[in-house]
């Protein structure tokens, strides 16, 4: 069988003719270097056979058989760098890293953004309970839609150390300037809750189209009813 990446190699050929079969195994040369090698290719357990069998062709064939069966296995892990890329890995094995990385993923989502929430997953990890670590969650999970997030800053104080101090409760918006549907805003929300710290509360607070009014055209009064005239005496 020829070999790849510029390297030389043999195939056995039988003529088999009235007077008898005649052998010969021509050497071929591989036009495009640039081909990655495979195991029936690179003859890699052919090669690793001893001398003495390596001159029948019995021995030949019957571990180029094994060979054939070893290319898909071996052509997996020698592109295996490719599968854990968020760019290049299939949609099954994306799944597979999403939830590997922790990453919940929806279902109405994108194969992009998918892929762009594997792609950001240890700068969302390292930022998750932030502000910005929900900023930028919200801002991969929803890129058409123009979300902000507001926190309030509050400060207690007092002059015995000892004595409890009461302060509200801490508390976060999440504004939307664009009208959403009913589902996105369960997704957002689910969101919101995921990427949020635990003892924070938020509110979710989406534009609305506030009804027209109709104006009622003005309509003059009618003129009050002309008195009758007296009679003249």
């Amino acid at each position: 069988m020829p070999t790849t990446n510029g390297q030389s190699g043999y195939v056995t050929v039988q003529i088999k003719r009235k007077s008898g079969t005649t052998v010969f195994r021509p050497r071929l040369r591989t036009a495009d270097a640039g081909t990655p090698r495979i195991v029936s290719q690179g003859a890699y357990l052919r090669s690793a056979l001893p001398a003495l069998y390596q001159e029948g062709d019995f021995g030949t064939r019957f571990v180029g058989a094994f060979e054939t069966v070893l290319d898909p296995i071996f052509g997996v892990l020698d592109s295996l760098p490719a599968y854990v890329r968020s760019d290049l890995a299939p949609r099954d094995v994306l799944e597979l890293l999403a939830a590997w990385l922790g990453i919940d993923v929806d279902e109405s989502w994108s194969e992009d953004i998918r892929r762009r929430l594997v792609r950001h997953a240890a700068e969302l990890s390292r930022r998750r309970g932030t502000k910005q670590g929900l900023q930028l969650m919200l801002s991969i999970a929803f890129p058409d839609l123009p979300l902000r997030v507001e926190d309030e800053g509050s400060v207690t104080w007092g002059t015995d150390a000892d004595a409890p101090h009461k302060s509200k409760d801490p508390l976060f918006y999440v504004y939307c300037d664009q009208q959403v549907h009913e589902e996105v805003l369960a997704t957002i929300a689910r969101v919101v809750e995921q990427s949020k710290p635990v003892h924070v509360g938020y509110k979710l607070r989406v534009k609305s189209v506030r009804p027209k009014t109709q104006q009622v055209p003005k309509v003059a009064p009618p003129p009050p009813p002309e008195e009758p005239e007296g009679e003249s005496e």
